[in-house]
């Protein structure tokens, strides 16, 4: 009886594993990312609250300044469909948002990035980010 159980909880794990549905997965295409960026010449030193577009990482970056040394970098591909190859876009009503034109999902960076609005479930891919003097070091 009890390798019946064993063997039937074993047979659920296996099936679980195999039956999961793809569209709901999150990947977002690796990309090495190793900025350093000046806070003053670079990014043109941001206000509070506030965001700046670079190139980098996948489809472009966002800087997203929260306080004088907490900065957060999120990559610009939307997470619900990111071989699709296209960029998140500020919103052109409410700071801090972005818009996939794609799937219309929309994402909010107050909110660490994640969506408020669309079929996305995940935030936005973020990197790691550290204040180093004049310096705002990006990577991963």
């Amino acid at each position: 009886m009890i390798k019946k159980i064993y063997l039937s909880i074993l047979l659920g794990l296996i099936v679980s594993l195999f039956t999961g549905c793809e569209s709901d997965q999150y990947h977002i295409p690796y990309v090495r990312v190793d900025l350093h960026l000046n806070i003053i010449s670079e990014l043109g030193n941001p206000a509070l609250s506030s965001t700046t577009l670079i190139d980098g990482g996948v489809n472009g970056l966002i800087v997203y300044r929260e306080d004088y040394d907490l900065f957060h970098v999120y990559d610009r591909t939307c997470t619900r469909y990111p071989d699709h190859n296209e960029m998140v876009l500020p919103d052109e009503e409410f700071e801090g948002v972005f818009t996939c034109p794609e799937c219309k999902s929309r994402y909010m960076l107050l909110l660490g990035g994640d969506p408020i609005e669309g079929p996305a479930t995940f935030g936005l891919h973020e990197y790691y980010s550290v204040v180093e003097g004049d310096l705002l070091h990006v990577y991963n």
